[in-house]
């Protein structure tokens, strides 16, 4: 008879380790923890999604080869007669000889160097393998792919580094017009696969943001999401590793949320589980679904910014307390270590910079009044203080190189500082800190829509607006001024502000700063608390300077301020 009192017999000749990949840990499998990517994940042609932090040393990270966006499921074995050439372009790219300098036209060089040598901000390996080794790779391989850079390398060259051309915008349109063409057939039958047409279509995008015709560049975008979501043939996302490119695609998407005004992401909301996210993803991809999750209910709740507290919904209230849970369980799962190389955190630093603004945004949706952000110092001094170290090492580290006359403004696709950078300047009204985010924002080159000189000029204005005066001098002058964000009233602060184009994108820029976002427009409510007792605050806004009832500027109870946007700082001021 068994002995039921015997206690259970576990193993004791086995290691036991809590550093398996994230792969296998989602797949409840042992995993043979091989560096950088496990075998067992090779093996089922998976990819790995790479290990949690204290697996190994992060440092490490740069000797490993990294996975690409295209699938590592093609061995040199399976390199046969019967592959066809679709597979073989899509296959994965790891030829550490290959140089994405060695490409004939000046302007694709040009493109690809930028994304080479732009920072790599809050990208995993696989999106800077992609972005670096891939994509170049492509344009030599496909000709659609190599005209969207050739015309993104223009686009850089007019815009950003602003050449002595009579004609600005002449030779960007040109060669968008033929690499439009060239991706409107290839769209047709996907001679190539899907990536090269993802790639393409993304590129395009990238030659309006930078030419500030972000509605155009948000065409091309959401272009690219409908291919993805249209695409039901296996065979041809055989050869794709979709969560990885799902994953950047969601990085590109909250733009959208982040520099329009309640404007949800285009992807869709899809619900999950937080402890099976945590315990799953890697912290970019656990990070990102909760970032959309929240971006969703921020563009839901904005609606009732402004509105008496009785009429907001009681589920809106519910669903604030569980994204704010989410937000915070992120964030203490995901400090960072005390160590004095920032710089090998990058990546980490920028996501929290990012989780933080997302936090302060999400609880402060259903606030009115600007002096709530006030209670934030420390999330907003968090973003600063991360931001400048990094942001420091990366120049003592960069500096002799910068130097050199090859040295290019940054262009970065996805989500990186300037959103967080921003909104800290934008809502922490301490004159010291939010000086200091400005300073760290003229640093921070491009990001997708995003431009240094753009949204600095930006926040100068409204500091303007808002305390009377600004000097560029006090940038460098920031220690003799008051750090307490109160020294501004309620009654001065604009709750809204933003850069716009009096053209509507359809007229040329301006020559000397290349810029179509000439115009500065700011509001502010002129009694919060009468506002919120009057009829008209029990009315949900999608505008709330806009009467719902009338569709038109609210001048009873909004302020609003329009007047010409100078470009006071250049490209590369402040930089180290």
């Amino acid at each position: 008879m068994v002995d039921a009192t015997k206690p259970k017999r576990t193993r004791t000749n086995v290691k036991q380790s809590k550093f398996g990949c994230f792969t296998c840990k989602a797949r409840r499998i042992k995993c043979d923890e091989g560096k950088p990517a496990c075998q067992r994940c090779l093996i089922s042609k998976r990819e790995c999604q790479g290990y949690p932090r204290g697996a190994y040393p992060d440092s490490d990270s740069t000797a490993s080869t990294t996975l690409s966006l295209v699938s590592a499921s093609s061995s040199p074995s399976d390199s046969s007669s019967s592959q066809s050439p679709s597979a073989t372009i899509i296959s994965t790219l790891r030829s550490l000889a290959f140089n994405p300098y060695s490409l004939s036209s000046p302007f694709v060089d040009l493109g690809c160097k930028v994304l080479v040598q732009s920072p790599r901000r809050a990208r995993n390996n696989v999106e800077q393998t992609f972005w670096s080794c891939t994509v170049p790779q492509l344009a030599q391989s496909i000709p659609s792919v190599r005209a969207a850079i050739e015309a993104f390398g223009t686009s850089y060259s007019e815009y950003v580094l602003r050449g002595t051309s009579p004609r600005p915008g002449f030779e960007t349109t040109k060669r968008y017009s033929q690499a439009l063409r060239l991706v409107q057939q290839d769209l047709v039958t996907l001679p190539n696969g899907p990536i090269p047409c993802v790639v393409a279509c993304l590129f395009l995008g990238f030659v309006e943001a930078l030419q500030q015709r972000l509605n155009k560049a948000l065409v091309h975008l959401q272009g690219t999401f409908s291919l993805m979501m249209s695409l039901t043939d296996k065979q041809l996302l055989a050869e794709v590793d979709t969560d990885s490119l799902v994953l950047l695609l969601k990085k590109l998407d909250l733009h959208v949320a982040t520099y329009a005004v309640s404007h949800p992401p285009n992807l869709p909301m899809k619900p999950f589980v937080m402890g099976e996210v945590l315990q799953s993803y890697p912290p970019d991809g656990s990070l990102f679904k909760i970032l959309h999750s929240s971006y969703h209910f921020t563009a839901k709740a904005f609606r009732y910014k402004y509105t008496s507290r009785r009429t907001i919904p009681p589920e809106l209230l519910i669903e604030q307390g569980r994204q704010l849970a989410n937000l915070k369980q992120w964030l203490s799962l995901n400090e960072i270590p005390a160590t004095s190389n920032t710089e090998s955190h990058e990546s980490l630093i920028v996501l929290r910079s990012q989780c933080l603004a997302a936090l302060v945004n999400t609880a402060t949706i259903l606030e009115p009044r600007e002096t709530v952000y006030d209670c934030y110092g420390p999330e907003f001094e968090e973003i600063i203080t991360s931001i400048g170290a990094l942001l420091l090492s990366k120049s003592l580290q960069g500096a002799p190189r910068r130097k050199n006359s090859d040295w290019l403004p940054s262009f970065v696709p996805e989500m990186g500082i300037i959103h967080p950078l921003y909104f800290t300047a934008k809502k922490y009204r301490s004159p010291f800190w939010r000086r200091k985010a400005l300073s760290l924002i003229l640093k921070s080159g491009k990001e997708g829509p995003w431009c240094a000189e753009t949204e600095g000029s930006l926040i100068a204005a409204l500091i303007n607006a808002e305390e009377g005066t600004f000097d560029k001098e006090s940038l460098h002058l920031v220690h003799t001024l008051d750090q307490s964000p109160a020294c501004i009233p309620e009654e001065k602060r604009f709750s809204h502000v933003w850069a716009s184009d009096p053209e509507s994108e359809n007229g040329e820029c301006t020559y000397n700063t290349r810029k179509r976002y000439t115009r500065t427009m700011i509001y502010r409510c002129r009694d919060v608390e009468a506002f919120m007792r009057d009829r008209k605050g029990q009315i949900p806004r999608g505008i709330p300077w806009v009467d719902p009832e009338l569709c038109e500027i609210d001048h009873e109870w909004w302020i609003g301020r329009e007047e010409p946007l100078e470009i006071i700082f250049s490209v590369g001021e402040g930089a180290a």
